[in-house]
């Protein structure tokens, strides 16, 4: 059984469709239908049901998919292994954070972490914390920068940094009850920040207009600017940022760590670990 079958037969079998399938391992459509039928001929069995849309992976699927994630889980702690033992850290790291995170406190670290290990290929991807966490916790990203702190059973944390939320506005704001009937600008569900913010204004009774929800950094400030709206922000991102009012959140609510997260049960390769290094410093 080829272990790239395999890894083709999880993507089908996640995405339930061999076009997006084919895109995300950047592979031709013709090539995954090749690759699926010569593990269903191998095996003696269909493992997909065919339908108008896509596919669904059959009884004989389901028994293969939990076989299939171990074998790769153990391909990729062999992988580690074998880099952990390098005299240079090798190979891809692939890491998360929240947006915030990536844009005030990592290009240093990572600027410092690329010029000292060239081999080493760096992945960052950003998103909420409650999808970061579930990315590690699905070991599909070897660790990622959260805010605020990560209960889960699998997963160790460190403080990385302690951050100072405060709420932004074009024009200052005498109370927090002037939010009430005006637009609250931000990120998706799963933000910490938001979290934060939603239970001040909840404590307060404050009901605003319409929430509205973004993507960037960029894209909140700039409607916050153009008087769209409120948002909070990490108060490093926008301390210099003079034509925007400032409004302190109360201490038990604007204060709000960054730590950095791994699971419990998987070996830290040495990319990562020397990339902690740095982090630690």
């Amino acid at each position: 059984m080829d272990i790239k079958d395999l890894i083709v037969f999880l993507e089908v079998a996640e995405e339930g469709n061999l076009s997006r399938a084919a895109r995300k391992l950047n592979y031709v459509q013709s090539n995954v239908t090749m690759k699926i039928k010569q593990l269903e001929e191998e095996l003696g069995t269909p493992l997909f049901y065919r339908n108008g849309k896509g596919v669904d992976v059959n009884t004989n699927g389901e028994i293969l998919l939990p076989y299939a994630k171990q074998i790769l889980q153990l391909v990729n702690e062999a992988v580690r292994s074998v880099q952990s033992n390098a005299e240079r850290p090798m190979g891809t790291m692939k890491i998360g954070s929240t947006e915030s995170t990536a844009a005030v406190r990592l290009p240093t670290i990572l600027a410092q972490y690329c010029f000292a290990y060239p081999e080493v290929e760096v992945i960052l991807e950003t998103h909420t914390t409650d999808e970061l966490i579930r990315l590690v916790v699905e070991r599909k990203l070897e660790g990622a920068f959260v805010a605020g702190e990560a209960h889960h059973p699998d997963i160790n944390s460190f403080l990385f940094h302690e951050e100072e939320l405060t709420l932004i506005s074009k024009d200052p704001l005498t109370s927090i009850h002037e939010v009430n009937g005006k637009n609250l600008l931000v990120f998706s569900h799963g933000c910490s920040y938001r979290k934060r913010l939603e239970a001040w204004l909840q404590e307060e009774k404050v009901v605003p207009n319409r929430i509205l929800e973004f993507g960037t950094i960029e894209a909140i400030i700039g409607c916050v600017k153009a008087g769209i709206g409120t948002a909070v922000m990490m108060k490093e991102i926008i301390k210099e940022n003079s034509s925007l009012a400032f409004t302190p959140l109360p201490e038990t609510y604007s204060n709000i760590p960054t730590n950095f997260i791994t699971r419990k049960d998987v070996l830290l390769s040495a990319a990562l670990r020397k990339f902690l290094e740095f982090v630690k410093k």
